[in-house]
């Protein structure tokens, strides 16, 4: 048993089931016997019903199946997933060719107790920026360790509180920030995330929910800011996560006078895991704290932050694409990612500073700097989105008005070959669930 850890006495409530631990342990407990009768043991889980897929996904554990998650599920996600996988668990309208479907039969099992290898193999696949799959490799061990980390640094912010959220359980911030930390350390949950705020709204009446912790994004926070439907629950608010970006310090400041908490925002990625830490508070350093068992520092030549975690599997420094200035105390400032930075007729451009100098003009509400070559080249463009009243003037003129405003109004901050050539003009960023842009969905609207 040195390699196996058992699942938890934990006392978490599910409250949408209106299901107790130890009936949901029942239920991973039925449905690992279930895997264990089937041939397959690499499993591809998607599971838009994130009780279900708890369950699944603890059952798959238990029975020592290796686990391959999609990020989401559209048909060619699925498909490419499926190229690694044995057989499917969960449900998808997708006709996934040549698998093994899980389906579960039987009666329920005197409950044992249940326990996961340290080994045990989760691949986590990540649609990243450009769309195309790409693998990452975990084991229960890693993710335990982070979520050990995090109750470390946060149990505060959870206690005597429900842990609700609006991010997918099939990313790893969702994964662990909203469904592993909170079952295996004993938090009651709202596992299926919110699509609106006024439904969380709805719950917390419906439940009578005095204390909430809110799992989301930057794109859900930044949408607060401009209509926070949370004001009529604001005295629930304990706590907030979020994590797939930064938040401006203008956000954090209007969300703590709103609902009398800012977040806490997650630095990382679906390799790295969770990296470091921060709470923007008014006249405050905004500089990431790194978690206390990850180690950082700045490769000497390029500025990018070189780290050290027992989150993933890496032998020496991993370098990341994330250039950083040291600071006081062990922390640091991102500066930008490496592979945002270009070169236009041979000068060095920071598609990440544009959007920075964009989303500082006070008519600006989001922006997205790109590239795009045409018949003189390389050129910068970018896809905006205005301002209320901005938007109003942008009905009552033709958008050369303000494609002229916006250059004029960068000379200040940019050379002129920085400053983007061509605008496109929409009401929102098309944001996934977890906070993340498609650059090939932003590459679109220039075709």
């Amino acid at each position: 048993m040195i390699n196996q850890i058992l699942l938890p006495n934990s006392t978490t409530f599910f409250i949408d089931q209106q299901v107790s631990y130890n009936q949901w342990q029942e239920s991973v407990n039925y449905h690992r016997d279930c895997f264990l009768k089937n041939d397959a043991n690499v499993w591809l889980l998607y599971c838009e019903d994130a009780y279900q897929f708890s369950v699944l996904f603890f059952a798959l554990l238990t029975a020592n199946q290796k686990i391959i998650l999609p990020q989401n599920g559209t048909v060619n996600q699925l498909k490419q997933c499926m190229q690694h996988a044995q057989g499917f668990a969960g449900y998808s309208e997708v006709d996934l060719a040549n698998s093994v479907n899980y389906s579960a039969s039987g009666s329920l099992p005197l409950n044992k107790a249940l326990s996961i290898s340290k080994d045990s193999e989760i691949i986590l696949f990540t649609s990243g920026s450009t769309g195309n799959a790409k693998a990452v490799n975990k084991t229960f061990q890693h993710l335990l360790i982070e979520i050990t980390q995090l109750e470390a640094c946060f149990a505060s912010k959870l206690n005597n509180t429900v842990v609700v959220s609006t991010v997918s359980h099939q990313h790893i911030y969702g994964l662990l920030v909203k469904l592993l930390w909170p079952i295996w350390f004993g938090r009651n949950v709202i596992l299926q995330p919110y699509e609106y705020p006024e439904h969380l709204c709805h719950d917390v009446e419906k439940y009578s929910l005095d204390k909430i912790t809110l799992v989301s994004s930057p794109a859900h926070f930044h949408r607060l800011v401009k209509d926070n439907v949370y004001l009529s629950i604001a005295n629930c608010f304990h706590s907030c996560f979020s994590s797939g970006g930064a938040l401006s310090l203008d956000a954090n400041q209007q969300l703590e006078q709103d609902l009398g908490t800012s977040p806490i925002e997650i630095f990382g990625s679906t390799e790295t895991g969770g990296i470091a830490w921060r709470q923007q508070q008014s006249g405050q350093d905004d500089f990431w704290q790194p978690f206390n068992d990850v180690q950082v520092k700045q490769h000497p030549e390029n500025h990018c932050l070189m780290i050290k975690s027992p989150y993933f599997d890496c032998l020496g420094w991993y370098v990341t694409d994330d250039q950083i200035e040291n600071k006081e105390n062990g922390t640091f400032e991102l500066c930008g990612r490496i592979d945002r930075i270009v070169k236009i007729e041979e000068k060095r451009v920071s598609l990440d500073h544009i959007q920075q100098c964009l989303k500082a003009l006070p008519y600006i509400e989001d922006a997205y700097s790109l590239t795009k070559i045409n018949k003189r080249g390389l050129q910068v463009v970018a896809v905006i989105v205005l301002t209320d009243s901005a938007k109003q003037q942008l009905e009552q003129s033709r958008n050369l008005f303000f494609n002229r405003k916006i250059r004029s109004d960068l000379m200040n901050e940019l050379e002129t070959i920085s400053i983007p050539k061509r605008f496109r003009y929409l009401a929102s960023l098309p944001y996934n669930s977890s906070g993340k842009l498609s650059k090939l969905t932003m590459e679109t609207f220039f075709d």
